[in-house]
């Protein structure tokens, strides 16, 4: 039996269709949500990432072009990490 790496989930940030602002969806599924800019919606589209345990953040054109991807790490665990007395 192979050992297969678990594919990241992948968010997308896009131009709004029908308003003017940008819209950030979870590949595979229907549910967008809408942004006022670019930078909110990749903004969030990151933290919903790392929150997730990690995924990809792709950045579309108005034509559906990619214009950038990062691969956002997941978020840590503040349980885990020592803090100073």
């Amino acid at each position: 039996m192979r050992n297969e790496k678990k594919r990241s989930s992948v968010y997308v940030v896009y131009p709004a269709a029908l308003f003017d602002g940008w819209e950030v969806v979870k590949e595979h599924t229907d549910n967008a949500v809408s942004f006022n800019t670019r930078e909110e919606a990749t903004a969030y589209a990151r933290a919903r990432a790392a929150m997730e345990g990690g995924a990809l953040v792709k950045v579309e054109n108005w034509f559906g072009d990619t214009e950038s991807v990062c691969e956002v790490a997941p978020q840590a665990d503040r349980e885990a990490v020592p803090t100073a007395p």
